[in-house]
């Protein structure tokens, strides 16, 4: 056995397994003379490998971890920190305990599976997407029922998540954003708070977040939407206040939470509404003479009057945004 950095826990494997798999770089050259059947019976030889060791039984955790799309590095035998961190991706994905190391639980699991990491996209309906849903759920990114349908909440809960979370946009499950899902500790999601903060109120600020508002009255709605070729209401109000140099977060639930509460609405204030779960759902823009700017899903980006039945029966209250 060959370590490229001395460690002081070292590898403990049978003088049968170490003399098959582990006699130096000759061997990872020659891996092609190897079996599957040396590397299976190693199973039950081994008790860890770990960062540091080289050889034939390092290059079959990596060419392993590349066929499930997890190491995208070079099949060298060399367990460095990429193939570290592509077993944490991998021990992460199926539940196991994450330290890096490849002991019989991680070999035993990555030697069982003979597919890449199954991907779900709109219209699936799997038992498997619930466990991804309830994940969504508890980081504040999707609010339906946790029913395995991917269907457009379950959509724009992944999208939202890959955008904030620097993930490729596609509105997939896929290995990535499912292993980006399965590590993140997060229990509720990330909470911006603000103390003692100055709010972002001023004649000019007023004037320049109504009239943008305004200016993009008629546009269509579009779940996901924040651009000016359609809009969600979270996507809408966002990026408004973008124009005017004041970055807020993506959803209603994380605005609510960034944003400070006042007694007195006033113009520019967000107002916010519950609709279709519990607690902030819909928010829009305070105009003055009780009247708000907001993304309607019939209408696109209306003007509404906040004593319509409908709203006034949903209304929350109003907050303030901070300055930035």
């Amino acid at each position: 056995m060959k370590v490229v950095k001395p460690t002081k826990d070292a590898l403990i494997i049978s003088s049968v397994a170490a003399g098959i798999l582990f006699s130096g770089p000759a061997l990872v050259m020659a891996s092609e003379e190897a079996t599957q059947k040396d590397f299976t019976k190693a199973i039950e030889d081994t008790q860890v490998v770990r960062y540091g060791h080289t050889g034939y039984f390092v290059s079959n955790i990596q060419a392993n971890l590349a066929d499930l799309t997890l190491y995208q590095g070079a099949v060298d035998g060399v367990y460095g920190k990429l193939t570290e961190k592509s077993v944490k991706q991998f021990q992460r994905l199926h539940h196991l305990k994450v330290d890096g190391i490849v002991g019989k639980e991680t070999l035993t699991k990555l030697t069982s599976i003979k597919k890449p990491v199954e991907e779900f996209q709109y219209g699936d309906i799997r038992e498997e997407v619930k466990s991804f849903q309830t994940k969504l759920h508890a980081l504040n990114y999707y609010y339906g029922q946790i029913d395995g349908v991917f269907g457009p909440l379950t959509l724009q809960a992944v999208k939202e998540y890959q955008q904030k979370n620097n993930l490729e946009e596609t509105g997939k499950l896929n290995s990535p954003t499912q292993i980006h899902l399965l590590s993140n500790r997060n229990k509720k999601g990330i909470t911006l708070t603000t103390k003692k903060v100055k709010t972002a109120h001023n004649t000019e600020l007023q004037s320049s977040v109504t009239s943008i508002a305004k200016s993009l009255l008629g546009t269509k709605y579009e779940w996901g939407g924040n651009t000016p070729s359609g809009f969600d209401c979270s996507g809408f109000i966002k990026y408004v206040f973008a124009e005017t140099n004041i970055l807020l977060p993506r959803t209603v639930n994380e605005i609510w939470n960034y944003t400070v509460h006042t007694q007195k609405v006033g113009i520019g204030d967000l107002v916010f509404f519950e609709t279709y779960k519990p607690g902030p759902s819909h928010v829009g823009i305070y105009l003055g003479n009780g009247q708000f700017i907001h993304t309607s899903s019939s209408k696109g980006v209306t003007i509404t009057s906040l004593s319509n039945p409908y709203w006034k029966e949903r209304y929350l209250g109003a907050k303030k945004v901070p300055k930035a």
